[in-house]
């Protein structure tokens, strides 16, 4: 599938349409349910399908509080980041096991508080490396996640040699 295609497919999950499977990479079995786009549902958003959606269901009639404790996590990170990149100045930041892309992402909370500041993004799973790459078409958003490390810049992606500032400011 090329990038145009994945724009599509995510277009369609956007506006809350099941689009065909055969438009989506023969190497995702969309009948199996999947972590990240269980997450996914259970924060309320659409990259997901109904094979997530009734084992997101079934994990939460056995743990009702499931739904509460992803979105309480969200919180977390959004009021963590803020007050890194808005109280204790940090400005480099490492998401590790990022997930499918949820609004708003630690680069956009940082960034929004600190514009300078830079974010990795990282996660080895296909299915979130696949809905990152079709979510991040614009050259002011972050780029994909890679199963190798990316940083986020204000102004730009690069692979981390380089990408981290020396150690005067060190990651914490």
């Amino acid at each position: 599938m090329d990038g145009r295609q994945q724009e599509s497919w995510m277009s369609a999950r956007r506006q809350g349409l099941e689009p065909d499977d055969t438009e989506w990479p023969p190497m995702v079995d969309t009948t199996v349910a999947h972590p990240a786009r269980r997450y996914d549902y259970w924060l309320g958003g659409k990259d997901n399908f109904a094979a997530d959606r009734e084992s997101g269901d079934a994990i939460a009639a056995a743990f009702p509080t499931v739904r509460t404790a992803v979105i309480e996590n969200r919180r977390f990170v959004r009021r963590a980041v803020a007050f890194l990149a808005g109280h204790a100045g940090i400005q480099q930041f490492l998401d590790i096991g990022t997930g499918i892309p949820t609004s708003p992402n630690v680069h956009e909370i940082a960034q929004a508080i600190a514009p300078a500041s830079r974010v990795v993004y990282v996660d080895n799973d296909p299915i979130v490396l696949a809905h990152a790459r079709a979510l991040s078409p614009a050259p002011r958003r972050a780029p994909p996640p890679t199963s190798t490390l990316t940083c986020v810049t204000p102004a730009r992606s690069s692979p981390i040699p380089g990408c981290w500032t020396p150690s005067t400011s060190p990651v914490r």
